[in-house]
């Protein structure tokens, strides 16, 4: 019978455990995959009722409510502006769509040919974009309105979405 060495067996396991990048994270856009948008820190990624209710102070019900498992909050910059990216794990794609259904803005405009990702543009300083893939719901906002934007928006959800299939 062969044997394993038991530094090899630690050094296995402490790569495994030393992974920087949740599953999760992972499907977030990179650093400068969209012009040179970075992260402004690591990505906090939630697991548990508690982690979601700190994170968003009021607002964990709607989610939990509709099956969510863990989630993952991200801050890009670029100069002065900012871009914040949340992709919220549902358990499957049904809650995902029902998440999208009832976040649904009324005054919205589709991005791309897809109809599983909108704009808010009801909103006078700023765009949200909702979209969802499979089991994940993702948000985007940025706190300003101009067309570049508008633009920036949909790109970090049409990425998001792609890093979701």
């Amino acid at each position: 019978m062969r044997t394993i060495p038991l530094a090899t067996i630690v050094l296995f396991a402490l790569q495994a455990c030393g992974s920087d990048t949740d599953p999760l994270a992972s499907r977030l856009p990179a650093n400068n995959e969209i012009d040179t948008w970075k992260l402004s820190e690591s990505p906090t990624v939630l697991v548990g009722d508690t982690a979601l209710y700190n994170q968003i102070d009021g607002g964990a019900p709607k989610y939990i409510d509709k099956g969510w498992l863990r989630g993952v909050y991200a801050s890009y910059v670029q100069e002065a502006s900012s871009i914040q990216v949340a992709l919220h794990d549902m358990g499957n794609s049904v809650n995902a769509q029902s998440l999208f259904n009832y976040d649904y803005p009324i005054s919205h405009m589709q991005i791309g040919d897809s109809p599983n990702a909108i704009v808010d543009v009801g909103l006078a300083t700023a765009y949200t974009a909702k979209a969802y893939e499979g089991q994940y719901y993702i948000e985007v906002a940025i706190d300003e309105r101009s067309d570049a934007a508008l633009d920036y928006v949909q790109r970090f959800t049409v990425v998001t979405m792609s890093r979701c299939r």
